[in-house]
């Protein structure tokens, strides 16, 4: 990755970095294979970097050696041991949060209250409902954008299925299957967040933990019931690659992470086979398409940044806002509640704010 010097850049909004890690800026070096998720740039610094609006001017993080690794590939910024002492003397516009989500309340709240106009925070928003208040009341008290980092909101190919679903090329959806892994709230969250982008609120989840050697974010696997009548089965816990499977009256919507784009089948009548009368159903031949995302399209990662900048300048709350973070919690906090009684349905909103999962 090219060195970016600061002088290369007239940016209008200064951006501060809390966490200079995997995700903040060296995710970029790795082999990556989740088609429609991943393209570069996918860290939180290749994004600000390739954008016009924006610069990273200072960075925060325990340890030199990241600090010295950063500004070998961005040029000199302002380093700091502590984010408070960050925002305490640098006049930030955005702050990215890229740390673990035991942080992410304390400096976004920190970041509001320093006068930030926008805070980029990675998912899990929070560990609880009431971290995710404070965090939210902070944000509209000082006018602070707050965007959650759910990529596939900002991926064309989800962008697709939802166009189609919406169009009745599936007729009415009934089943959600969203397979994946990496932990029930640290990874399942993204899988709560397309749920809600997609069917609205949820109803209740009932929900089972699958014991591992993360004892506060373990597997586990689950059903939620849309508001709108959509079942959507969850499992976090047979470690299957990231998949969608949305099934209608008239077909289904398939995305994988194996395969670019988003595959549509149809189902048609066939003739009826002779002398089975005691076959009640008729047979039917599935008809496919697929559809891919546009050759040129904004990167989710740098699609959030320019959302967040949009927003800011207009004065509105981005996509994937906290409160769109919180719902997402909620999900999952309400099936480790299932979880914790036995499996039994537990209907949202949900009201123990103080149950607390701390992922990654």
């Amino acid at each position: 990755m090219n060195k970016i010097l600061n002088d290369e850049k007239s940016a209008s909004l200064r951006v501060g970095l809390i966490g200079v890690g995997r995700k903040a800026f060296t995710i970029d070096d790795e082999t990556r294979w989740l088609l429609n998720y991943d393209e570069l740039p996918c860290s939180h610094a290749a994004a600000y970097a390739t954008l016009p609006e924006t610069q990273v001017v200072a960075i925060a993080n325990p340890g030199n050696d990241t600090l010295q690794e950063f500004q070998t590939r961005y040029g000199e910024v302002k380093t700091y041991q502590e984010a408070h002492e960050m925002l305490k003397h640098e006049p930030l516009d955005i702050v990215s949060i890229a740390t673990h989500a035991h942080l992410h309340a304390e400096y976004t709240i920190a970041a509001a209250q320093a006068g930030v106009k926008g805070v980029l925070c990675e998912k899990a928003i929070a560990t609880s409902l009431q971290e995710c208040d404070a965090m939210i009341e902070a944000c509209h008290q000082h006018n602070t954008k707050l965007l959650i980092n759910h990529p596939r909101r900002f991926h064309p190919v989800f962008t697709i299925a939802q166009e189609l679903i919406n169009e009745g090329a599936i007729g009415e959806v009934k089943l959600a299957q969203c397979l994946g892994y990496g932990k029930l709230m640290h990874n399942g969250s993204h899988t709560f967040d397309v749920l809600r982008d997609f069917f609205g609120e949820a109803a209740w989840a009932q929900g089972e933990l699958v014991a591992t050697d993360d004892a506060a974010d373990p597997d586990g696997r689950g059903l939620v019931k849309m508001q709108n009548g959509v079942a959507a089965y969850v499992d976090f816990a047979s470690v299957q690659p990231f998949s969608f499977t949305f099934s209608g009256t008239e077909g289904q919507i398939v995305i994988d992470q194996w395969d670019e784009g988003c595959e549509l089948i149809n189902y048609e009548l066939q003739d009826q086979r002779p002398g089975r009368p005691w076959f009640s159903y008729s047979p039917k031949r599935g008809v496919r398409r697929r559809y891919h995302a546009p050759q040129r399209h904004q990167p989710p990662m740098q699609a959030a940044v320019a959302e967040l900048v949009a927003a800011i300048q207009q004065n509105r709350p981005p996509r994937s806002s906290g409160e769109d973070g919180r719902a997402a919690l909620e999900i999952g906090l309400a099936l480790h509640a299932s979880a914790n009684q036995d499996g039994a349905r537990v209907h949202l909103p949900f009201t123990d704010k103080s149950l607390r999962v701390v992922s990654r």
